[in-house]
């Protein structure tokens, strides 16, 4: 028995690609393909013939790009950095710029962190990518931002 979007016709089964992963830190979210399933470490999921990316768990992504195994590559790296990610908000490396927001050079890339309104949101310069790849989602605090830098972070280092 299939659930969620996997039932709904137009919504791709396969040949979706990984834009990157998030650690929440705790299952807070829900697989947004199955729709059931609680999800701590989400795989971004996007497809050429559907217009939003999907936050999804790692059965799902892998089942989604037809790879389980790299799904579950993506998982394990998540899981293994789990204490890096928690000390990463606290490097001795943050530096804040002209504009008052806090920014690492670390591993070939610059993070910045910054706030709209009253959320944190993140972006990094990666040499791959000319604009910068800037969150997903926006975050309550500083630190979730920088978190959520550091898996984005992990993630390109590993693609």
């Amino acid at each position: 028995m299939q659930r969620g979007k996997w039932s709904i016709s137009g919504v791709p089964h396969k040949d979706w690609v990984c834009e990157g992963v998030e650690d929440l830190g705790a299952p807070d979210s829900i697989c947004q393909m199955c729709e059931s399933q609680p999800v701590r470490f989400v795989h971004y999921m996007s497809h050429k013939d559907y217009n939003q990316i999907l936050e999804c768990g790692c059965d799902c992504a892998g089942h989604m790009e037809g790879n389980s195994a790299r799904a579950d590559s993506r998982d394990k790296s998540m899981r293994n950095n789990a204490a890096r990610r928690r000390n990463f908000p606290n490097l001795k490396g943050w530096k804040v710029s002209a504009k008052g927001n806090p920014y690492l050079r670390k591993d070939g890339m610059s993070i910045t962190i910054f706030k709209k309104k009253l959320r944190w949101l993140f972006v990094i310069n990666h040499p791959k990518f000319r604009d910068g790849i800037f969150s997903q989602r926006q975050y309550i605090s500083e630190i979730q931002a920088k978190q959520a830098a550091f898996d984005m972070m992990t993630w390109l280092s590993n693609n």
